[in-house]
């Protein structure tokens, strides 16, 4: 019986550590983040669509305790009256993309004659965030 538990903590251990390396290397692999920022691109140059509404993702309580940083990448659909519709998720840590994805459906954007591709990068930085 205690050979059992001694296992299953063993297992818990490792899969813990392979869920925090997978976490440090994925925030490692993208640029360092300076400060908190949106900046958006265009799929198609001509169908520039400006920002209405959009509120901030809010930097993650998990991301705060482990000191994950850096930049997350959506890819929003848009619809002609400027509704996000679409988040696909592109890069990134997955809790800081998770709170990006969170956020921008939420956005709105100005009407245009059709529906738009939009990619979003977010830098996440804990400096930023003090409470």
């Amino acid at each position: 019986m205690i050979t059992d538990s001694r296992h299953t903590f063993r297992l818990l251990k490792l899969a813990f550590s392979i869920l925090i390396g997978s976490l440090v290397w994925n925030t490692l692999a993208m640029p360092g983040a300076a400060s908190q920022q949106a900046t958006q691109s265009s799929s198609s140059p001509a169908s520039t669509r400006k920002l209405k509404l959009s509120i901030p993702p809010e930097y993650p309580e998990l991301a705060r305790k482990m000191n994950i940083q850096g930049v997350a990448r959506v890819l929003l659909t848009v619809t002609p009256d400027g509704r996000v519709v679409g988040v696909k998720e592109l890069g990134g840590n997955p809790v800081l993309v998770t709170a990006l994805s969170q956020a921008v459906k939420k956005w709105k954007y100005e009407a245009a004659d059709r529906e738009s591709e939009i990619e979003v990068r977010f830098e996440f930085s804990s400096k930023d965030t003090s409470r």
